[in-house]
């Protein structure tokens, strides 16, 4: 079996340096071969010193993609992978020694499966994660890609599915359901949900997936991310992804409206109220300006 490993990056060349070290520490096998497709888009910082660095350590090969957006990336991965099966992780992750070895593990044990994911477990750098994050991290935890389904090897469904930094999909099904480059996030924009749109139209399809608690990951969270207004910037994100997918949600000037009253009561409630209180505030306005502006066709992520 060869599997291969995807990586789409864009300026992020200090956290890929990591995510590289990382790799080279796996415990591979001669159970299966592997090979690393990276992904550069259009990088203007010293992505691909970075790269070079790794050639002689890491089964690498690197291309560049010069379509701006991760959606075209993630596609020209598909189409240079070689694999069996595309294993997705991204720029900013820290892998587990066998994480490679659990999913060749699965993928042995039901070739039939078409997708499958494991666990991100984020790791913020110092000065590590606030006291108001921590306090609602049951609504934040989405935006640091927290995912963990336990250790039962699950089904996995449309309600139930892996994230971004870390599933897998069997090539052959990945090729017939190609990412939408209308979706996804370009350079520094927010707007996600390429993968799970992806992975629905597998199930859809009548893929079945399967989540494998031994592939492991860390998500690298630097300390600017740890910030309200990462938290906001997100979710304006995830409000474009709701008016994308034609979600129930606020459009048009009700959108507008929504996000003035929310970002008033959160500046009001900022230092009057409990974090729970006031970040919801701060979510809430950040969906509808995502709303409104993907509404109104301006794309703007303020």
């Amino acid at each position: 079996m060869r599997i291969s490993v995807a990586i789409c990056t864009w300026n992020r060349s200090q956290l890929l340096q990591r995510t590289l070290e990382r790799l080279c520490e796996l415990d591979a096998d001669d159970r299966y071969s592997w090979e690393l497709v990276l992904v550069d888009n259009n990088s203007t910082d010293d992505t691909s010193q970075v790269i070079d660095r790794f050639a002689d350590d890491l089964p690498l090969r690197a291309v560049r993609e010069t379509k701006q957006g991760h959606s075209w990336s993630r596609n020209r991965a598909i189409a240079e992978s070689t694999g069996d099966y595309i294993v997705w992780t991204d720029n900013d992750v820290l892998v587990c020694p066998q994480w490679l070895s659990a999913y060749y593990d699965a993928f042995s044990a039901e070739p039939q499966v078409a997708f499958f994911g494991g666990a991100i477990d984020p790791v913020f750098d110092p000065p590590g994660r606030p006291d108001w994050l921590e306090s609602t991290w049951g609504k934040c935890h989405p935006v640091y890609a927290a995912r963990d389904l336990g250790r039962t090897p699950v089904e996995l469904n449309e309600n139930r599915l892996p994230y971004g930094a870390n599933f897998a999909v069997r090539l052959d099904v990945q090729r017939e359901h190609l990412f939408d480059p209308t979706l996804g996030r370009v350079k520094s924009g927010m707007m996600g949900e390429d993968e799970t749109h992806v992975l629905r139209r597998i199930v859809r399809s009548g893929g079945k997936g399967r989540w494998v608690p031994d592939a492991r990951v860390q998500h690298i969270v630097p300390a600017d991310r740890a910030t309200e207004k990462y938290v906001r910037s997100y979710f304006v994100g995830q409000g474009m992804a709701n008016v994308a997918f034609n979600k129930p949600c606020k459009r048009g000037v009700a959108a507008l409206l929504d996000c003035v009253c929310q970002s008033l009561l959160y500046r009001i409630k900022r230092n009057r109220t409990d974090p729970d209180e006031w970040v919801s505030h701060l979510i809430r306005a950040g969906l509808s300006w995502g709303e409104y502006s993907a509404s109104t066709g301006s794309r703007t992520e303020k």
